[in-house]
């Protein structure tokens, strides 16, 4: 289905392009008016390149959410050779209260060892079966706090705190 998608939105380009040319080609419009018409079409075509990364499903570097259910977590260390600076990826669901059924939504934040540390531990907690509840502690108005670690110091993290899901209170038969 993506494939199809993609392969629609490409041959819509091409059409445009096609139509573009032969406007250029065959009309007695000023020079201005077709420079003009094939700046703005190129920019229409950046412009939706750079657009359609969100919506393909790509993590976000918006803040999340002040409460949130951990489904997943994954992280890409720093690499040296290559000069990587590594993310730490979360997939994460909005929650107002227990009940809500919100789909989870994908977010990266740079890599800190100090959230490396607490990814860890939820990654165990999770595998194990543990449901999750976070929650981000605001320490200036982005929610973010200076990381103290000698390699990256003034690195900016965001301060997340895990809890484990309390059981749910389920009536007796």
């Amino acid at each position: 289905m993506v494939t199809l998608s993609i392969s629609g939105l490409i041959a819509a380009y091409i059409l445009i392009a096609i139509l573009l040319l032969s406007l250029n080609l065959y009309s007695k419009w000023s020079w201005q008016v077709k420079a003009g018409a094939i700046i703005i079409t190129t920019l229409f075509y950046v412009i939706s390149f750079v657009s359609f990364s969100p919506l393909l499903g790509w993590p976000t570097k918006d803040l999340p959410p002040s409460n949130f259910r951990l489904i997943a977590a994954h992280v890409q260390q720093p690499d040296k050779i290559t000069g990587d600076e590594g993310a730490i990826y979360l997939w994460l669901t909005h929650i107002d209260d227990l009940s809500t059924n919100t789909p989870p939504r994908a977010y990266e934040f740079p890599y800190s060892n100090a959230l490396y540390e607490k990814i860890v531990l939820a990654n165990t907690k999770l595998k194990k079966g543990v449901p999750l509840l976070g929650e981000i502690e605001e320490e200036d108005e982005r929610g973010k706090i200076q990381v103290e670690d000698g390699n990256r110091l003034g690195q900016e993290s965001i301060n997340i705190q895990f809890y484990d899901l309390p059981d749910l209170l389920i009536p007796d038969k």
